[in-house]
């Protein structure tokens, strides 16, 4: 009888704007649930018509800042509107119209064509499984997946890409920077440009030529492969005797395991929350947590909406404009604590960081983080198979910051280093043990005198 009711109520919020005026039901999914909107006949232009008109009318009447962040949106159509329409093919067509959502500066808003979609809906990528950065003009490589053609032969962090295709590694990686779609901040743009090299379909293939630190070279023509990307959720205590968590994204799937680690690590000296490369995730999760690291009840900044009221579903509020960091009070870790960071650490990660940061209750080391945080409500399908993300939510911190497009700034600033890459030297967790043991040594001290 209830699962008949909860049927009935989805259906009816689904069905009625005024309960739902976000649509927040519509969005609600399964992970491995197909689009609502079938693919259709791809011969027909009618569905890329459709999307687009979706997609435009969509962010021009929702998007969480009236004024769209100040960009001329009946311009951005008249500029992509031919381009995007005339696409030669339905791959074209969707990186475009997410090109256009780019106009807008927002890492949260974005469309997916049916291929990322269904990647991301089975938590999959479709890559070299080969992360690099560009250090010091040249571009290092600083991961390779066990599982994948790099590391099959030969190349390891450290070594740096000379050649792609046959041209120049770092003039190619900056063209297509250049050609990247735009988005929250610069850094976070580069990510776009590591895609297009990385990325692609299954079995489709890059040739490289990488140098090793000794000058010789190692040259293999490499395929896309499929990757499992599930959630990740390491702890441990560190033999510094400092408690260690670190945790791919804010999904509720991690969350009761991480709150259990904060507490079965509470007695130690101090705790390291490493989110380097985490993307974010659920803002609800990032709340829970900072609490657990609270004793005293704090405001939690504010919350920005087009309309100025805060969303609902059946009338009821799902967030109140000004939130609260409930105090765990007797049950919180009061130990010192340190955030690691980079500029990966993205949406959630940075409510998370920057809160405590403000709160002055954690001390962040790294990098400048994405500075990637608005908020959506899920994904919209889309005429052909694609979805829609749009930024419904804006964050103001407890001390009037906007992090979005700025990023939280570490306390202590560590950039990374090719050789700390290439001897496998992890620099910042050093630093994070070394703050620690001396905030600790401090502590004891002035208890002592």
């Amino acid at each position: 009888m209830r699962i008949s009711l909860l049927f009935l109520l989805l259906s009816l919020l689904n069905a009625c704007a005024i309960l739902d005026p976000h649509n927040i039901v519509g969005r609600i999914k399964a992970i491995d649930a197909p689009p609502s909107v079938p693919v259709p006949d791809l011969t027909a232009a009618t569905w890329k018509r459709d999307a687009f008109e979706i997609v435009w009318n969509t962010i021009n009447e929702k998007y969480y800042d009236a004024k769209l962040n100040g960009v001329n949106w009946q311009a951005v159509r008249a500029a992509y509107e031919p381009q995007i329409l005339s696409a030669d093919s339905d791959d074209r067509y969707w990186e475009l119209l997410d090109k256009m959502t780019g106009e807008l500066k927002d890492a949260h808003t974005r469309v997916h064509g049916p291929k990322i979609a269904a990647q991301q809906r089975y938590q999959e990528v479709h890559s070299l499984g080969l992360g690099f950065l560009e250090i010091d003009n040249t571009l290092v490589v600083i991961s390779t997946h066990a599982e994948s053609d790099p590391w099959w032969a030969g190349v390891r962090p450290g070594m740096t890409i000379k050649t792609i295709n046959g041209e120049p590694a770092l003039a190619l990686y900056r063209r297509l920077l250049t050609e990247a779609r735009d988005t929250s901040t610069p850094w976070a743009r580069t990510r776009g440009a590591v895609r297009k090299i990385v990325a692609g379909d299954p079995d489709t293939t890059v040739a490289m030529t990488f140098a090793r630190m000794d000058g010789s070279e190692i040259t293999a023509t490499m395929k896309r492969r499929k990757f499992r990307t599930p959630p990740e959720f390491t702890q441990r205590v560190l033999p510094s005797g400092f408690g260690y968590i670190r945790f791919s994204n804010f999904v509720g799937s991690l969350q009761s395991g991480i709150l259990q680690a904060i507490t079965t690590m509470k007695d130690g000296p101090g705790m390291i929350v490493d989110l380097r490369n985490n993307g974010g995730g659920s803002g609800d999760m990032a709340s829970t947590l900072v609490t657990k690291f609270l004793s005293e009840t704090h405001k939690g900044g504010r919350i920005i909406t087009r309309t100025g009221k805060p969303i609902t579903l059946a009338f009821i509020p799902l967030m109140k404009l000004e939130p609260e960091f409930k105090g765990n009070k007797e049950s919180a870790y009061t130990k010192p604590l340190v955030i690691l960071t980079n500029e990966n650490s993205a949406s959630a990660s940075e409510i998370f960081s920057g809160a405590l940061q403000d709160l002055g209750r954690a001390t962040v080391i790294g990098q400048r983080t994405c500075g990637c945080l608005l908020g959506y409500l899920g994904y919209a399908d889309l005429p052909g198979g694609g979805q829609l993300a749009y930024s419904e939510i804006g964050f103001i911190s407890s001390k009037g910051k906007r992090v979005e497009g700025v990023g939280v700034k570490p306390d202590i600033e560590m950039q990374p280093a090719r050789e700390d890459i290439l001897f496998n030297r992890d620099r910042v967790l050093e630093a994070a043990e070394h703050f620690l043991q001396q905030k600790v040594k401090t502590q004891s001290k002035g208890k002592n005198e």
